[in-house]
């Protein structure tokens, strides 16, 4: 990574992360594909006190869940996420672990999909690529969010300007008068990080932590 006329050489291993972590949060909030330099020098930090990727994306989620029960005037970055990493993050199957048997570790995500009306190619897609991950623990999550997030890039753009347009529609009324208390460029990151979190609630299983739940129920 370059900054200014400083040059800073990280592991290539940091480098594959930080990009996992990127796209997480950027899936997470729309908006601008990159992280800010405030960001990139967090990551960094808890990359060298040997903080894991998987941690890191459950944290995003969890700071991202939280924003909007407390309608945050602040888009979500990794700052947001500082104070829940290490901590219990609550997936869809807290309650009660599905018991794996022989059947592949997603199984259950899969079935959970196939509850939810409009099974197109994108989900048919996901839907094979999960129960095709032949790994294990947090390796096996990272996989499945990789497809996770293409997935919810897809649908977001299979929706049309219409669908869109109508999410965004749903975002603005749960913001509320919210939005007369922000900048406009701020209004519209917070309409676009509610949208599409409006997108993924349709799915509650497609989530770092019930993806985990699944893994630590297979005993690794």
């Amino acid at each position: 990574m370059k900054g200014g006329h400083k040059r800073w050489d990280v592991p290539d291993t940091w480098r594959d992360a930080a990009e996992e972590v990127r796209a997480h949060l950027c899936a997470l909030r729309g908006g601008a594909p990159f992280l800010s330099p405030s960001d990139a020098l967090l990551l960094v930090g808890w990359f060298e006190r040997g903080v894991a990727v998987g941690d890191i994306l459950r944290a995003l989620e969890r700071a991202r869940e939280l924003r909007r029960i407390h309608r945050s005037r602040y888009p979500l970055n990794l700052n947001h996420a500082r104070r829940h990493l290490g901590r219990p993050t609550r997936g869809a199957f807290a309650r009660e672990r599905p018991a794996r048997g022989s059947e592949p570790v997603f199984a259950p995500v899969v079935r959970a999909m196939r509850s939810v009306p409009g099974r197109g190619p994108a989900r048919r897609q996901l839907e094979h690529a999960l129960v095709a991950i032949d790994l294990d623990g947090e390796p096996a999550v990272r996989q499945a969010l990789v497809y996770i997030r293409e997935f919810f890039d897809v649908a977001w753009i299979d929706m049309g300007e219409e669908g869109r347009a109508r999410l965004r529609a749903r975002a603005r009324a749960e913001l509320g008068d919210l939005l007369s208390l922000v900048d406009e460029g701020t209004a519209a990151a917070l309409i676009e990080e509610t949208a599409r979190d409006l997108l993924r609630q349709t799915y509650p299983t497609l989530s770092a932590a019930s993806l985990w739940e699944l893994v630590r129920a297979d005993g690794t």
